[in-house]
């Protein structure tokens, strides 16, 4: 009797604490992969959430499978009691595409998004801004320089799609962000402190190829999926490496960062005249996920 008073009691405390005490969780999605921890409090604790995904589960960041997912996601929320928590969530690196945006005014608009809707302007992406949705980051300022952002942009259909994931998880989801966002926010402290004329190029690897991002100044201006396997790899960073430094002469510097430790090809940092670097992402996952919880205490 008083077992089931309690449990009916702890019910209706239940969305009460939730809401006092919420707790976040970080989750990273890829096409093969998820992972996440939670942000309990401001601090992160252990990665509980690291699964992997059926392959044609997820293709180019759209959901194909949404009701296992949902499945799986919400068992995974129930297993560790987080059924109440606000979810974070990155998109799968393929979901999203970005530029740089220099605005062609004096000031920054009051709102970015209309105006760029208005602008309109030619971003070669495989599908319209009228179809999309948006994420504007601003990027640091420089003096005589227009004021710029960092947009990433998704099909809002994909987006949808992974809306109606969490909703048949029964997630209480907070927010979608694409992962460049995150990475980029992850990185902006080693960004502050980098020569003007040095690349640093980030490397990325996962099961189903190797993400190269490269920045400059403190600004993205590229970023690949590079083929697995040392001489493919090596090639096709040395050939997209080569690219840059032609297109920009004055960069006569290299940082090689991998975002998590991995095995180079074979005499590629002495072809490369750098030493490859682990970043460290503790106490967090990922870089996305350190940007995911950078995005949360901007707030």
């Amino acid at each position: 009797m008083f077992s089931g008073l309690i449990d009916e009691v702890q019910d209706r405390l239940r969305p009460i604490r939730s809401q006092m005490f919420p707790s976040l969780v970080l989750l990273e999605l890829d096409d093969d992969a998820l992972q996440g921890q939670v942000l309990r409090r401001g601090q992160p604790e252990p990665v509980t959430l690291d699964v992997p995904l059926p392959p044609l589960t997820c293709k180019k960041g759209m959901p194909l499978e949404k009701e296992p997912l949902g499945d799986l996601i919400g068992d995974l929320l129930v297993r560790d009691n987080l059924l109440d928590a606000y979810l974070l969530v990155a998109l799968p690196p393929a979901a999203a595409h970005w530029r740089v945006v220099a605005w062609p005014f004096d000031e920054m608009p009051e709102d970015p998004l209309e105006a760029l809707r208005q602008v309109d302007p030619d971003l070669r992406f495989p599908f319209s801004l009228e179809e999309a949705t948006l994420d504007l980051q601003p990027l640091p300022g420089r003096p005589g320089v227009p004021a710029r952002m960092l947009l990433a942009a998704a099909p809002t259909a994909l987006v949808d799609a992974w809306v109606d994931v969490f909703n048949l998880a029964g997630a209480h989801l907070e927010r979608l962000a694409p992962a460049q966002a995150c990475e980029y926010l992850a990185l902006l402290p080693l960004l502050a402190e980098a020569p003007d004329d040095e690349l640093i190029a980030v490397l990325d690897h996962r099961e189903g190829g190797c993400r190269l991002m490269v920045l400059r100044a403190g600004l993205p201006v590229f970023e690949r999926v590079l083929p697995i396997g040392d001489e493919p790899l090596r090639l096709e960073l040395e050939r997209c490496l080569a690219f840059l430094r032609r297109r920009d002469p004055q960069a006569r510097r290299l940082r090689l960062l991998l975002a998590a430790p991995f095995p180079l090809p074979p005499g590629l940092e002495d072809d490369l005249g750098t030493t490859a670097e682990v970043m460290s992402c503790e106490p967090y996952g990922s870089l996305v996920l350190k940007g995911l919880a950078v995005q949360e205490t901007k707030r």
